[in-house]
């Protein structure tokens, strides 16, 4: 909207601008005119009269009029009073024209001053996008970084519960061989046992025959 505002401002000073480039003209031509008609004589030709349409660009300036300057002439019959009516117009017309430079010179200052503020205006703009652009790069460089770290993280969780049933499975295995072997070994150890008992016992027999035989004779 700044934009917009300032553009149409912009058009606004530019229209003016020629309109008052329009009205200089007028009045330089007329002013030409009063000097030549000066030279030539102050009755040669009637006074030439001011565009309807264009109006002074400040407030206070004088109004011509043409048709009370030249009553003003024929009534008195006098060429210096001729003279000096067209001195003061000439005057007026000059004074008209430094008052509309003077507007079209602050308007220009105010068109300068609304470039240099709205090209500042634009250059922080463009630090601002770039600023953006910048965080907006960084963010996503975070974001990429941040979603790497949880891929990673990913992997290494699923490589752990890999890990940790080939380690169940293998210590799983490895107390079962050691079952079976502690197994084998008690069995090995009953049969022993058993086999010591059963000798235990034929040796108590055969002592116990022997000592009887030895009470028989």
């Amino acid at each position: 909207m700044d934009q917009q505002a300032k553009k149409h401002l912009q058009e606004e000073f530019d229209a003016s601008l020629e309109e008052k480039d329009q009205y200089i003209s007028v009045l330089q031509t007329q002013v030409s005119l009063l000097k030549q008609r000066l030279r030539n004589g102050p009755m040669s030709v009637d006074l030439p009269k001011p565009l309807p349409q264009m109006e002074p660009p400040t407030e206070g300036a004088p109004k011509e009029n043409s048709e009370s300057d030249a009553e003003a002439a024929a009534g008195d019959g006098s060429s210096a009073k001729t003279l000096e009516i067209l001195q003061q117009r000439v005057k007026r017309q000059e004074n008209l024209l430094q008052r509309c430079k003077q507007t079209i010179q602050s308007h220009k200052e105010q068109c300068t001053l609304l470039t240099s503020e709205k090209e500042a205006l634009q250059e922080q703009l463009d630090e601002r996008l770039q600023e953006l652009e910048k965080m907006k790069e960084l963010h996503m460089a975070e974001k990429t970084k941040l979603i790497t770290q949880l891929r990673d993280a990913k992997n290494l969780i699923e490589q752990l519960e890999q890990d940790k049933g080939m380690v169940i499975a293998e210590t799983k295995r490895q107390m079962h061989e050691t079952l079976e072997m502690k197994e084998e070994e008690i069995a090995q150890l009953r049969g022993r046992i058993k086999q010591m008992t059963t000798q235990g016992e034929e040796l108590r027999e055969q002592k116990e025959k022997s000592e009887r035989a030895d009470a028989a004779e």
